[in-house]
C-alpha cells in the first residue's frame, strides 16, 4: 500500500493550484495548451504554468507521482488542465468558454478579490 501513496502525490499538485489564481499545466508540444496561453496574454490574465516536460527534466524522482496525482484530481490525461481558484476548470474548450460566456474574470475574482472587469 505504500508504493502506492508514493506513485500518486496529490498534496503537491493541491499545494500548486492552491499558490496562484490561475494554474495550468502544459506540455511542449501541446496545441491547445499554446492556444490557451494565448487566450489568456489576449485578455492580460497572469497564469503559473507548470510545464510536465520541464519537471521530468528537473525532478524526475518526483514526476509520476505528481502526474498521477494530477490525474487522480481532474480524471484528465490530457493538457492543458487549468485551475482557477485551485478548482479545476478544464482544459482549453472549457476555458474558451468560460470566457466566452463572460465569466472567466468572475471566476478569478472569486479568489483574488477584485471587482471582475469587463470582458
Amino acid at each position: 500500500m505504500g508504493g502506492v501513496t508514493s506513485k500518486v502525490n496529490v498534496d503537491v499538485v493541491q499545494e500548486q493550484v492552491k499558490k496562484d489564481p490561475v494554474v495550468m499545466y502544459t506540455k511542449n508540444s501541446c496545441t491547445f495548451c499554446n492556444k490557451a496561453k494565448d487566450l489568456f496574454s489576449d485578455v492580460k490574465v497572469a497564469y503559473k504554468e507548470v510545464n510536465l516536460d520541464s519537471l521530468k527534466e528537473a525532478q524526475p524522482q518526483d514526476y509520476l507521482g505528481i502526474v498521477n496525482g494530477l490525474v487522480y484530481t481532474t480524471r484528465q490525461t490530457s493538457v492543458p488542465q487549468i485551475f482557477i481558484c485551485g478548482r479545476f476548470v478544464g482544459g482549453f474548450t472549457e476555458l474558451e468558454a468560460l470566457r466566452n460566456a463572460g465569466h472567466l474574470f468572475e471566476a478569478i475574482a472569486q479568489c483574488t478579490g477584485e471587482n471582475a472587469p469587463q470582458e
